[in-house]
């Protein structure tokens, strides 16, 4: 065959493409292939809330991107297709309007909601393009049944008209566009507002909870003064009132939550069960309300949140039935679902008139389609002997059309039917029926019609009920080569996957999961409201109305299930929860354990982890794909006979091991593909979990190719990691981390150690659940929703938007730096309240599941809640109970007398330390040593220096001074008679007439330092300067005789002489560096005992501190010792006890995470009431009395997550 014939074939081949036949072929074979297209997207669009799974998501958008270029395509093809016999193309003109109809209306429900942030409401004018096309396909084909055509296309293009009208009505609408600003409004109380008052909310009858549900609409909004206050004029409608219409006796057209709940009617009765039904659903929907104000960034008063913690607590986590507490979840994010990302809104805009708008072109399109079928029956007549469109005696033509006819009319039927039987319908018959409160007589049509429609489901199911799973020991080795590959080739319409995440297959909620969630998110809500916690009792008047709204903003730092009962014996697992440094560590560890258990298990119950050969492992592969089997252990209910015969799973582990493992893997899941669901910040779950894939690959699993070989090799290094703790968890090394904590829980009984995971990972799904981030959760609900999503609304609900267990979460609550009440010369006290305050590490601890529980450490923790920004409050800090406290505690203390701060801070923190000396030493205390070496003798002496809260520094007489030097200066001196005890021992055995007893009394006798010349700085804390003398006499009583006196005399003369004192240098090194270093300057001489002069030296500093050079060499080998400043307190003035103190504060926020490389952090000079902005220049060239620094804690090494330092605890 030559060039020439090739060349001829594929003329021939564009020529037979032109012939009329093959025209018409090519024509039906795209009309079928796109009808079968948006057959399987109406499926999908129908079942969209059961679909979860990305590639499905991919598919739909593919297809629906292909369809389009299909029917434009097509509608080109007919109008250029030219046939002899014109009766050839009579069809085409119901094919394309037919094709673009059902192509624009296969989303009817999916298409967009109110807020259409992607701008496809513009698809209908598209539409209506392309409807106009078909038009003209219609005049150039001079079809037979033009009419019933020309009105299905006037029927289409309003349609689309109207749909895009009503959706600018929609978002004026103030039941749907504006109701977040008409909710915020109508739920603000206070003594200017009518619409409802806190004190009356009774969750457990809903009495008082006015939560606006449906009616507002046909209401006049006016404004109240004098705060033009928005309410709602429920006593008639203006336009009502203008035309003399009365509004009926006993009937109200704004329906409120209470007056559904409170309606005496039969159907809603309270003393029955029968309407939970409809209860359920409008408290529902009045909580959707609730939760699209913040979905849409609208700020509601912090009050609303302490009445729906009470709602939350009593109404819905408090009922014994858990599945209906799922139910609300459920329909509540349905109903913010489809205000969201359907057109439902636009349906029910204004009610039920809106809908019966709906129905009417529904209905009438019905109608139209049928006498267009009716005509083309009649009408049409297919040429006879046409080999093109007849097979076998069969019109393929008309075939086609009747299956777009059938479609048309099941498309409209099904629209409608679904438009009835929504939540939407079922809604606005419940308030039409809560009209009315009460009745005379029954109405029995009435109630059978709302039952019929609550009982009428075109499916159960709101969401898809899956949880995905992913398992790093299975997974870590995976590289998703073919996936990437597509990746590419599609230009990135499929996702791009990281290697090690390969996830596993979904899982159906199990029921015990969401018991076990549940329940422990009603035990950490009963946690913020038990005494000691919260403490918001209306009993006590004592409290403040803005201590009771700023508590409970957050979760505690508490992991329940390693509390209570058995709290000592389970406080060595608390390390894994407490001291990683972001939550994406916490997440991995305790997955790596519960993976290990999981695996010795299965070992115990005869489960083969080893690898097995090639056949095996095919058989295997296709096994595992029609197997239901999640887990390495049956745990199928339908093979319950089964293991009781076999003994696979004790009944006793079985809810524990499925609890356990789900939200594990569940939680592992939401790491690799829902990153921004985690409360880490940045980039900080990606990089946790490629480190951990690589150290796993690379080092530590490398050529472990089996589960079984996987867990030797771990139990292995668990081994090794238990003997170097500090090391291993310096370094945060997840797998060896996770390693450690499997083989510690292994140690446990099999019941206890599955009860503590499958506790710890509810109680880790309820800390993980809330965010500040909630548009994560609004796209979520885009591809169905996830399982936290439903924690995270009822959180909110509660006013919580954080857990204090994660410190990241700091990065988004910023220090509030608030200024303070002067109750009469307390500025002293008030510069000491605002530098502990500015304090990181105090404020988590302070914050922590380790609070201090006295008065002192109660009055600090209020202060410290009421300078975060989540707060709410606002205006002057009140810390006048706190300053009684003092002043009971020490009588130093006086209102109008002035005190020194110095010796404020000391008193303070040893209350504190009093009232729990843990958090005070962890946090405040340091140690020195002191080394003694003499050039004379080489002799050298290391004592302990002990404890100290603070460094007391003297200002060396060098000109000008830094702070380091008055560090060398404290920390390095000279002794001209240093007493050797080496050379005076070695000078007393050499004389003989010495008495052995005398000599024995050198021996084991501390080193004296009578230094003359060098001193070391002390602190100048009242206890600190106290000594003990110890008993001389060793309990005897004193001789008195006078020869005895003399005796002693003379032979301690005689030891004195015998002394040897050396020149030495003394040098004080640090042996353990607090997490807070707070300096003071010795800014006062007391030289003359009538009064302290003021050194105003100038002392320079910077906002960083290197303190590795006085730390102990022993300390200082890979360890850098860092500070940073957070705070420095100002004395003004020529005395101690005159004058005025203020300080300078570093807005710094919760956990130290301060990113030096977003620029100068801000400072501020808190003087009493005044707060005033100031530069970091201007707080490094005050004359500082004293400095509070905080440690940043950077190993020499490079750290794996560079981003977040792990914090002290």
């Amino acid at each position: 065959m030559g060039i020439q014939d090739i060349r001829d074939g594929v003329a021939s081949f564009f020529v037979m493409l032109n012939k009329e036949t093959y025209i018409l072929f090519r024509i039906e074979i795209l009309v079928v292939l796109v009808t079968l297209l948006f057959f399987v997207m109406f499926i999908m669009d129908v079942f969209r809330r059961n679909i979860h799974n990305t590639k499905m998501a991919t598919i739909f958008s593919i297809l629906d991107a292909v369809s389009d270029s299909i029917v434009v395509y097509l509608l080109g093809a007919m109008q250029t297709a030219k046939f002899k016999n014109r009766l050839l193309n009579q069809l085409f003109p119901v094919w394309g309007l037919v094709l673009v109809s059902f192509r624009y209306n296969i989303d009817f429900i999916s298409g967009y909601g109110v807020h259409d942030q992607h701008g496809r409401r513009f698809i209908e004018w598209r539409n209506v393009v392309k409807l106009l096309g078909s038009a003209f396909l219609n005049l150039s084909s001079d079809s037979r049944f033009a009419v019933p055509l020309w009105s299905l296309l006037a029927l289409q293009i309003l349609k689309s008209g109207y749909r895009f009208y009503v959706h600018s009505l929609t978002v004026k609408s103030v039941w749907h566009g504006k109701s977040s600003e008409v909710v915020t409004e109508h739920m603000r109380a206070g003594s200017h507002s009518s619409n409802w008052k806190p004190e009356e909310c009774n969750p457990e009858n809903m009495a008082g909870y006015k939560y606006l549900v449906y009616g507002e609409t046909k209401q006049s909004i006016k404004f109240k003064k004098p705060q033009y206050a928005m309410y709602i004029d429920t006593a008639r409608n203006v336009k009502k009132a203008r035309r003399g219409r009365r509004p009926r006796p006993g009937r109200s057209t704004l329906i409120t939550l209470d007056k559904i709940w409170g309606c005496y009617r039969h159907l809603l009765d309270q003393d029955s069960n029968e309407g939970n039904d409809q209860k359920d659903l409008s408290l529902a929907f009045a909580l959707s309300r609730l939760l699209r104000c913040r979905l849409e960034d609208v700020t509601l008063q912090q009050k609303l949140f302490h009445i729906n913690r009470k709602l939350v607590k009593n109404k819905i986590l408090e009922e014994q039935n858990a599945s209906r507490a799922f139910r609300i979840m459920e329909l509540q994010l349905s109903f913010v679902n489809d205000y969201f990302n359907t057109r439902y809104p636009m349906v029910f805009w204004c009610g039920f008139l809106s809908l019966f708008s709906n129905l009417l072109l529904s209905t009438v399109t019905f109608g139209v389609v049928c006498w267009l079928a009716v005509d083309i029956h009649k009408v049409y007549k297919p040429p006879k002997n046409d080999r093109a469109r007849v097979v076998h005696g069969v019109n393929v033509d008309m075939i086609i059309t009747w299956v777009f006819m059938i479609f048309m009319l099941f498309k409209e039927i099904w629209e409608m039917v679904s438009y009835l039987v929504s939540n939407w319908t079922r809604l606005l018959l419940v308030c039409m029926y809560a009209q009315r409160k009460e009745e005379r007589t029954r109405n029995r049509c009435m109630e059978g019609t709302i039952s019929s429609f609550f009982k009428s489901r075109i499916t159960s199911k709101l969401w898809h009920g899956h949880i995905d799973q992913y398992v790093f020991l299975e997974s870590y080795d995976n590289k998703p080569r073919i996936w990437n590959f597509l990746h590419y080739i599609t230009i990135g319409m499929s996702p791009k996957k990281d290697d090690g995440a390969t996830l596993h297959s979904a899982i159906d909620v199990p029921e015990c999961v969401t018991l076990a969630a549940l329940e422990k998110l009603r035990m950490s809500l009963e946690k913020l409201s038990s005494p000691g916690i919260v403490r918001d009792q209306p009993d006590n008047p004592n409290r403040n109305q803005e201590e009771t709204i700023i508590r409970g903003r957050s979760l505690s730092k508490a992991i329940i299930s390693l509390s209570g009962a058995d709290c000592d014996r389970r406080k060595g697992y608390r390390w894994a929860c407490y001291d990683l440094p972001t939550c994406s560590h916490v997440i991995l560890v305790w997955h790596i354990a519960t993976s290990l258990c999981e695996m010795e298990l299965a070992q115990r119950h005869d489960v083969d982890l080893s690898k097995h050969g090639f056949l095996n492992f095919i058989l295997s592969y296709f096994t595992s794909c029609c197997s239901s089997k999640p887990y390495l252990l049956d745990v199928d209910n339908k093979t319950e006979e089964k293991k009781k015969v076999t003994g696979r799973l004790p009944d006793e582990l079985h809810d524990m091991y499925i609890t356990a493992n789900s939200l594990s893997r569940y939680c592992a899941y939401l790491l690799v593909s829902k990153p921004d669901v985690i409360p880490d910040s940045f980039n900080v779950p990606k990089m946790v979990l490629q480190e951990t894939v690589t150290r796993s690959r690379d080092d530590i699993l490398k050529n472990c190719d089996s589960l079984k070989s996987r867990y030797d090799k771990l139990m292995e290094e668990a081994e090794k990691a238990t003997k170097d703790v500090d090391d291993v968890m310096r370094k945060e090394d997840v797998v060896r981390l996770g390693a450690m904590l499997g083989k510690q829980l292994i140690g446990e009984s099999q019941k206890d150690c599955w009860e503590i995971l499958s506790g710890v990972w509810a109680d880790l799904l309820v800390h993980i659940a809330p965010t500040w981030n909630a548009e994560v959760h609004k796209k979520c609900l885009e591809s169905g929703g996830e399982f936290i999503t439903y924690f995270w609304a009822l959180l909110w609900h509660c006013g919580i938007e954080k857990s204090n267990l994660w410190l990241v979460e700091g990065l988004y609550d910023i220090v509030v730096v608030r200024g303070m009440w002067n109750g009469g010369n307390t500025c002293y006290f008030n510069a000491v309240l605002q530098s502990l305050l500015a304090l990181d590490k105090l404020r988590a601890r302070m914050l922590g599941h380790d609070a201090l529980t006295g008065d002192l450490g109660e009055e600090l923790q209020k202060l410290f809640r009421m300078t975060t920004n989540t707060s709410g409050a606002e205006g002057v800090l009140m810390p006048d109970k706190f300053f009684s406290y003092m002043c009971k505690m020490k009588s130093d203390f006086k209102l109008g007398v002035m005190e020194d701060s110095n010796n404020m801070l000391g008193s303070l923190l040893d209350g504190l330390n009093n009232e729990e000396h843990t958090m005070v030493e962890s946090l405040f205390y340091s140690e020195v040593a002191k080394h003694v070496s003499s050039k004379e003798c080489e002799h050298t002496s290391v004592t302990s220096g002990g404890e100290y809260l603070d460094l007391s520094l003297a200002i060396p007489p060098k000109r000008p001074a830094s702070i380091e030097d008055c560090l060398d200066f404290y920390a390095t001196g000279e002794i001209k008679d240093w007493h050797c005890m080496h050379c005076s021992a070695a000078a007393a055995s050499r004389n003989a007439s010495l008495n052995q007893e005398d000599t024995s009394d050198y021996d084991g006798q501390p080193e004296q330092s009578e230094n003359k010349t060098y001193e070391k700085g002390e602190s100048s804390h009242q206890t600190d300067k106290q000594t003990r003398t110890p008993n001389q006499n060793n309990g005897k009583l004193p001789m008195l005789d006078s020869n005895s006196n003399q005796m002693e005399e003379s032979h301690r003369e005689q030891k004195e002489e015998e002394k040897i004192y050396r020149a030495a240098t003394v040098q004080y090194r640090i042996t353990k560096a607090a997490p807070i270093l707070t300096i003071q300057l010795k800014r006062f001489d007391y030289s003359h005992t009538d009064k302290a002069d003021k050194l105003e030296e100038h002392v320079s500093f910077q906002d960083t501190l290197d303190m590795t050079k006085f730390m102990d060499p022993g300390q200082a080998e890979d360890v850098e010792y860092k500070y940073r400043l957070v705070a420095v307190i100002v004395h003004s003035g020529p005395k101690l006890h005159e004058g005025h103190n203020f300080a300078y504060v570093r807005a710094s926020q919760i956990g130290g995470q301060q990113q030096e490389s977003s620029g100068t952090p801000s400072w501020f000079c808190a003087n009493d009431e005044s707060i005033t902005q100031v530069s970091l220049q201007q707080v490094l060239e005050c004359q500082a009395y004293m400095l509070f620094y905080e440690r940043v804690e950077l190993p020499k090494a490079e750290p794996v997550v560079e981003e977040h330092l792990p914090t002290e605890h």
